[in-house]
């Protein structure tokens, strides 16, 4: 479960996503694709290209941020159901997710910066992008 104090920390974060989402997104995107070329072929080319993807991905963590205590706010966003098919679509294993958590994270903090991107904001991110993945894996 994910602390209170978690919480709090990911929910403060909302501004910093409105405003600034895509650069975290596509500063992830860039990363993840030219480290981890074997997730490439899950990733639609065409969006990517678009920036679809990545408006997308910068929607879907700032609802999550904005959402965090009423999950059930967000529909197909963490419905199991909705995420396994898509998922079990593209092939996505369980070996997946931590490299693109680790992805993540490390976004969070190089685009902030570590004055921003603290210690405690990067434990309460990590707490909230495994209690994600733990809703799409099931």
């Amino acid at each position: 479960m994910l602390s209170a104090e978690h919480r709090a920390i990911v929910k403060a974060n909302v501004p910093l996503l409105e405003s600034g989402g895509e650069a975290l997104t596509t500063h992830f995107y860039r990363a993840l694709l030219a480290n981890h070329s074997e997730v490439r072929p899950m990733f639609n080319q065409a969006h990517q290209a678009s920036g679809a993807q990545l408006r997308a991905l910068a929607n879907g963590v700032l609802m999550y941020a904005r959402h965090i205590d009423e999950l059930e706010k967000l529909g197909g966003l963490v419905r199991a159901d909705h995420q396994q098919a898509c998922h079990v679509a593209l092939d996505i294993q369980p070996e997946h997710y931590p490299v693109v958590g680790q992805c993540l994270l490390a976004s969070i903090r190089e685009v902030l910066g570590e004055k921003i991107a603290t210690d405690a904001m990067i434990e309460a991110w990590a707490g909230a992008v495994h209690r994600l993945a733990r809703v799409h894996r099931r």
